[in-house]
């Protein structure tokens, strides 16, 4: 009878083990556009025109590459951390936000209300319904697509959305009085490359503050 006990307790323990929930991780692309200014679009060829997202468990990060600069977002949804990596050919500085600073850096920071509407599309791959937000703080009115076919953790670019809407595959946000438009090109459940969320040495840690301050140029 003891055998027999203990061949179930260790049949259950294997069976634990073979039946154990992966991790999920994989990567995102997303295709970014700018509605410029005629001001403004001289600047237009300094922008980064695209981004990618590593995600796992529950850390992602967001790589914009403009030229030779890049912006390297590092987060952790549950401790919200947010470490900013900017890298030039001459600089390169590492930037972390607290929580209290974080409205500095996100969008529509104080939230939005959500309009449904009929409107469907595929995104890709996905099917994604159509909502009309409106930002808390500022009244302005911009639209977003969000999916219930795919789930993964909101990243640096989608922190600001309710997720129990879906996941947002397309988006418009203002930043600094620019509207922003976003859009998933493709959603892959793949390893993602080692050291993905680690930080390269060399960079200059600095403040937000300092960042904030900084003469424009450097």
């Amino acid at each position: 009878m003891k055998r027999a006990f203990l061949f179930n307790v260790i049949s259950i323990l294997v069976l634990a083990a073979c039946t154990k929930k992966e991790i999920k991780q994989g990567e995102i692309t997303y295709k970014i556009e700018y509605h410029l200014s005629d001001s403004l679009k001289k600047y237009e060829d300094f922008l980064p025109k695209s981004a990618i997202v590593y995600f796992k468990g529950d850390s992602t990060v967001s790589i914009q590459q403009a030229g030779s600069e890049a912006t390297t977002v590092i987060t952790h949804k549950p401790t919200y951390f947010i470490r900013v990596l900017l890298s030039s050919p001459n600089k390169k500085f590492q930037i972390d936000y607290a929580k209290a600073d974080q409205p500095e850096i996100l969008p529509a920071s104080a939230g939005y209300t959500y309009v449904s509407t009929n409107e469907s599309m595929t995104i890709a791959g996905h099917k994604a319904l159509k909502y009309e937000l409106t930002d808390k703080a500022t009244g302005l009115i911009s639209e977003a697509w969000f999916s219930k076919e795919v789930s993964v953790i909101p990243n640096y670019l989608t922190t600001v959305f309710d997720t129990t809407y879906g996941v947002p595959l397309a988006f418009t946000t203002n930043q600094n009085g620019m509207p922003v438009k976003t859009t998933a090109t493709s959603v892959k459940f793949v390893p993602v490359p080692d050291g993905a969320f680690s930080t390269p040495s060399g960079y200059q840690k600095i403040t937000p503050k300092q960042f904030k301050d900084m003469p424009v140029g450097n």
